[in-house]
């Protein structure tokens, strides 16, 4: 059972629903709900099988809500307010207990909706209906937005990502006299820094130097900031002030990885969630499990190792973890895992968990570096450019582990440098 570690000293309050629930203001709203215990937080839009989050990024649909009145929201991705309503969507019953999981039930071999009573006059139209209305994507929202400014403007360098990387690049730009803005969609800075930062000073203090940048306008920083593309030399981006077409002098891409995933039975039960997730949730207090299985496959690292002895250190009492190397075979439970199977050399070993924080190897995120025109190649872990960090071409440059470059501080304090000064 997910929940905080320890009592907030000056909580807000918001509802879930129809339970009131207290949060920390400004922390992301997925946190809120799992430290209140929620950690079954959706249901998937075709079997309607609960879900949770998995990645705390943005990367998944399990902490989809509706959120005062707009659907489909990414509860990671947005900050808690004060007083604000959030609802699990289109369940028949409630949340946990919900009627039209029946579904799966009726075909546990998987089922083409597309072509169900397709041709049979009559009840196909109905069926399509049905399927529209039963999917988990949410009713239309309650109120029409406004519509949001659009502008176009330069820039002297844009940075994309807050990680460890992108912190590093913009602090030596902003050495070296340049103006730099950091864009990032997260609701916190720091990235992979910050869960790192519960067992290593050195990604502390680096948290520490650039908000001390920010907070002495040397570096501009602006969060739930999407790049959501490139075209030839303009980056497209959207904020909470509008969107924006930036023609800027040089643009850094620090985009960062995606986290491992596995194909594996019940890879998708709540609680099953990256190493790195599990470790943004503990740096806000809270833990997805009270017995915790650590499964660090050939090529993870190093989130898995540093969750544990973390987790170790704040709840030596209350938490039992345990740490594996090999891979997961299976997840069982029912809204949430209660047994994980691990394959470890040529034995299988059981355990009884609450949990499964799975640490494998991360791909790089290169989706704005195949825009930008970089020649990327495919390695074992994905693609990355084949001139690895460095210049894309003209204006454009990318760093970190969207790279291929190593999660290290002192390689990728040396590569910020690099590039920094050839800037």
């Amino acid at each position: 059972m997910a929940g905080r570690l320890a009592p907030l000293s000056s909580p807000i309050h918001l509802t879930f629903d129809g339970t009131e629930i207290p949060a920390s203001p400004g922390e992301p709203l997925a946190v809120s709900l799992v430290g209140a215990g929620h950690l079954a937080l959706a249901r998937s839009p075709k079997f309607h099988r609960p879900r949770g989050p998995s990645c705390l990024r943005a990367a998944c649909d399990g902490c989809l809500a509706r959120v005062d009145g707009v659907p489909n929201v990414m509860t990671c991705m947005i900050a808690a307010r004060d007083k604000m309503e959030i609802k699990s969507q289109n369940t028949l019953g409630s949340r946990n207990v919900d009627l039209l999981q029946m579904t799966d039930w009726f075909f546990p071999q998987g089922m083409n909706h597309h072509e169900l009573f397709a041709g049979v006059f009559g009840l196909d139209k109905v069926m399509m209906a049905f399927a529209r209305r039963v999917a988990g994507l949410g009713k239309l929202p309650t109120d029409v937005a406004p519509p949001r400014p659009a502008q176009r403007r330069e820039a002297d360098v844009v940075v994309v990502g807050s990680g460890p990387s992108g912190m590093l690049v913009a602090l030596e730009l902003a050495a070296r006299g340049r103006k730099v803005e950091v864009v990032d969609d997260a609701v916190t800075f720091g990235g992979s820094a910050l869960a790192l930062g519960l067992a290593g000073e050195g990604w502390r203090a680096l948290r520490e130097r650039f908000e001390a940048a920010v907070r002495d306008h040397k570096v501009r920083l602006r969060l739930s900031t999407t790049a959501g593309g490139i075209f030839k030399d303009d980056v497209l981006v959207v904020g909470p002030e509008g969107g924006e077409v930036i023609d800027a002098r040089a643009v850094v891409l620090a985009t960062g990885a995606h986290d491992g995933v596995l194909a594996f039975e019940g890879n998708d039960l709540p609680g099953v969630m990256s190493a790195r997730a599990a470790l943004g949730f503990l740096a806000h207090g809270v833990t997805v499990g009270y017995r915790i299985a650590v499964v660090v496959t050939e090529g993870g690292g190093p989130f898995g190792e540093v969750y544990a002895e973390a987790l170790r250190k704040m709840a030596p009492d209350e938490v039992s973890v345990t740490v594996v190397k090999g891979e997961p075979i299976s997840a069982s439970g029912g809204s949430i895992v209660k047994e994980v199977a691990v394959r470890k050399g040529k034995s299988t070993k059981s355990l009884r968990a609450d949990a499964l924080v799975l640490d494998a190897p991360r791909a790089p995120a290169y989706e704005l570096l195949s825009q930008a025109g970089a020649d990327l190649e495919h390695r074992n872990y994905g693609f990355v450019p084949k001139a690895g960090g460095g210049q894309i071409r003209d204006r454009f440059w990318v760093v970190g582990e969207a790279a291929g470059t190593a999660l290290d501080e002192s390689t990728l304090r040396e590569e910020a440098a690099r590039v920094a000064a050839a800037i």
